[in-house]
């Protein structure tokens, strides 16, 4: 397994300063808000060893459900055989076996599935990464170093704008924390300190300025998450262009594209044969709204479009040299 893919957390517990609390609720110690977050996710936080293909690999896993679903990262499964052996150990040490129920490359999704679930199972409680901010404090909690159940802490420093090849990833796919990581942790929750989970870890990057750790976010795994669980695959709705903040223009770009309005999307490309190209949209149009809601920026349309049902049709705004269009896109299913 690849250890640049693996996420993790050591145990930091830390500081005397009042924490940021929700609005009308008292500030407490930062230690103790790491200790009662600890406390409340341990129970739905698992180990996942996985066997098969003359390899082994061990990883992190989050409580889908009290069925018995385990959601943890696809790249787990990577070279291990289509029917890999899989053990969760729970956090009071009860090993159970699971079986690997789909996964999906797009999100790094995968979900597996105790053989034959307790009946006191504890599912992890999940917030809203929309909402996740940066600055805010996070715990990150996995496997790390193949120890059964480890904390660390740090900050949301970050929410990249990480492109892929699909033209369907776009600014905002990823939350970027540097919480300590280490191998063996992947898969496991990233958690703010309402213990709700806003992530899920699935790479450490590391360069000259130190590591960071990056979390896909909690709305798009659970999407994910349940598609497979449902219908045993992950659809991906997309409409097949890259795009661009508008603001990250250099001077002599925008002199090229002419008028540009005050905010929206631009086009960087449109893929061959997509929704997009088959609706007339060109590299260089700038996205203003989609049925009627104004576009801000690219993160908002990428975050609108993955949440549309996979076939329907879409109003689509546009100004092209200047001049308004407006178009009908359908939304596809992107295949992996």
């Amino acid at each position: 397994m690849r250890m640049s893919w693996m996420c993790a957390i050591g145990v930091v517990l830390c500081g005397t300063t009042a924490a940021a609390g929700s609005p009308g609720r008292p500030a407490e110690p930062v230690s103790q808000s790491f200790a009662a977050v600890a406390r409340a996710i341990g129970p739905a936080v698992v180990r996942l060893d996985v066997t098969g293909g003359g390899q082994e690999a061990i990883a992190s896993g989050i409580v889908l459900d009290t069925r018995g679903d385990v959601v943890t990262s696809r790249h787990l499964f990577d070279g291990v055989g289509a029917t890999p052996s899989v053990q969760v150990t729970l956090m009071d040490g009860r090993r159970l076996a699971a079986e690997l129920a789909g996964s999906d490359a797009a999100t790094d999704v995968a979900v597996v599935r105790m053989v034959s679930p307790p009946g006191d199972l504890s599912a992890a409680r999940f917030g809203d990464s929309d909402e996740a901010a940066v600055g805010e404090w996070v715990l990150a909690v996995g496997s790390a170093l193949g120890l059964d159940q480890t904390f660390t802490a740090g900050i949301i420093s970050g929410r990249p704008q990480l492109q892929g090849p699909s033209a369907s990833d776009g600014p905002g796919s990823f939350l970027l924390t540097d919480a300590k990581v280490n191998p063996g942790d992947a898969g496991g929750p990233l958690v703010d300190l309402e213990g709700e989970v806003v992530g899920l870890t699935t790479s450490v990057g590391v360069g000259q300025g130190g590591g960071y750790g990056y979390a896909v976010p909690i709305n798009r795994v659970r999407r994910a998450a349940q598609a497979i669980v449902q219908e045993g695959h992950a659809g991906h709705p997309y409409i097949g262009v890259g795009l661009r903040e508008l603001r990250d223009l250099a001077p002599a770009a925008r002199q090229r594209l002419g008028a540009l309005p005050s905010g929206g999307a631009l086009v960087s490309r449109v893929g061959h044969g997509t929704p997009a190209a088959q609706a007339g949209l060109q590299a260089g149009d700038v996205i203003t709204a989609v049925e009627d809601r104004d576009v801000p920026a690219a993160a908002e349309l990428v975050s609108f479009i993955e949440r549309q049902p996979i076939g329907s049709r879409l109003a689509v705004a546009f100004v092209r040299d200047g001049r308004s269009h407006r178009v009908v896109v359908s939304v596809g299913d992107l295949a992996p």
